[in-house]
Formats: C-alpha cells, sequence, structure tokens
C-alpha cells in the first residue's frame, strides 16, 4: 500500500509518519513537504510543494493530511486559512486525479462552517469541500486538546493542556471526547482509518480517535 501524508513536520504528522514506515501493510510513504525533511528511510519518498501545487504527479492509494497551523504563525486569517482549508483539499483533489480514493484528515473539535469561531469555521469549511469531493472513503478526526511536545511555542494551549490533563481522570462518558488526547493517538487512529479503508464518509471525535487508535 502506497500513503501519501502531508504535514509531516508538525507534532502529529512527525508520529503518524514514522507509524506509516512502521506499518507492515505500508509498502511506501509520500510525504509532501514544502522543505525536505532531516528523515532517511527505504520506504520514504519526498515531493516538494510550491504554491498549493505539487512539484510532481503521485499515485497513492491513500492520503493522510495533518496540515494545520495557528493565525500567529501563519501571519494572517487568510494565510491560516490557505493552510488549514484550501492546502488539504488542494492537495486531496490532486490525489484523486490520479486515482487515490481513501483520505483520513485531522480537523478539530466543534468544526463547522457555521460557528461562530474563525477556527472553527475554517476547519468545518475544509470538511465540508472534502465531503463533497466524492471519496469512496473519507474520514474525519475531531481530537480535543492535543497532548504531546511542539516544537514552537503556543503559551495559551500549554494553559488549556495543563488543565485537560488535571480534570481527565474525571471526564467519563461523553465527556470522554473532551479529554486532553495525545498525539500517538491521534496519529495511530489515522493509519487505522488509511488501512481499514471503510466506505464511507465517518466523523471521530476525541473517544472514537482513542478506540481507533487500539485497532
Amino acid at each position: 500500500m502506497k500513503v501519501a501524508i502531508a504535514g509531516a513536520s508538525g507534532l502529529t504528522g512527525s508520529l503518524c509518519l514514522e507509524a506509516l514506515l512502521q506499518h507492515p501493510e505500508v509498502d511506501q510513504v509520500v510525504a509532501i513537504v514544502r522543505r525536505p525533511l532531516q528523515r532517511m528511510h527505504p520506504k520514504l519518498q519526498q515531493v516538494l510543494l510550491s504554491g498549493g501545487e505539487l512539484k510532481e504527479s503521485i499515485v497513492a492509494d491513500a492520503f493522510i493530511s495533518c496540515l494545520g497551523t495557528t493565525i500567529r504563525k501563519a501571519g494572517s486569517r487568510e494565510a491560516f486559512e490557505a493552510v488549514d482549508r484550501h492546502l488539504p483539499v488542494q492537495i486531496a483533489r490532486q490525489l484523486q486525479r490520479h486515482g487515490c480514493q481513501v483520505v483520513a484528515v485531522v480537523s478539530a473539535m466543534g468544526a463547522s462552517a457555521h460557528s461562530r469561531f474563525f477556527y472553527n469555521r475554517v476547519k468545518g469549511a475544509m470538511e465540508d469541500d472534502l465531503q463533497q469531493t466524492g471519496f469512496a472513503s473519507l474520514s474525519i478526526l475531531r481530537p480535543s486538546i492535543i497532548d504531546g511536545q511542539r516544537q514552537e511555542s503556543r503559551p495559551a494551549e500549554r494553559m488549556a493542556l495543563a488543565l485537560a490533563r488535571a480534570i481527565s481522570p474525571l471526564m467519563g462518558g461523553k465527556l470522554r471526547h473532551y479529554r486532553a488526547i495525545e498525539a500517538r493517538t491521534i496519529a495511530k487512529a489515522l493509519v487505522t482509518c488509511v488501512i481499514q479503508r471503510r466506505t464511507g464518509q465517518f466523523t471521530y471525535l476525541s473517544g472514537d480517535i482513542e478506540t481507533l487508535a487500539h485497532l
């Protein structure tokens, strides 16, 4: 099986890349990158991305998107939307033209194109765009706050994560979807989704993601 992945330099994406490289059913991994990764592996191929366009055609069985940034890092709302909404959809559609029919993508809790919050609106619009593209298998993962060591500084997220860790043991039942979730767990769930290739469109909240990761 050949899997393409975008966002492999980030927290969740880097863990997903490693999981793919170690998976016995994955023969080749194509990392779609704007700058080359400092990673070598017999299964790994890297394809450069420029202006939202792939520098070369990719034929892949599945696509995983872990793309995501912050408005602060992107520099503007428009730049944020370009990365978090348009880029995953553009890449997915380019891959679809070459036969890819399986997609798994990281979105966010509360994602909705009609949300009052800009971040959630962008994620919701990205989901809607992918759902309208017509993939045979589309898995949308909506994690709660992601637990893991990021390279860049996100002070507000660190504070929220500290609180989430403290109260997570008290959150059972439906509240489990609001517990902090480890990036490694999300990565494992993404790999499970593309390996399973379930026909249809599926949305998984944090509690569901934890279940997927252990399949």
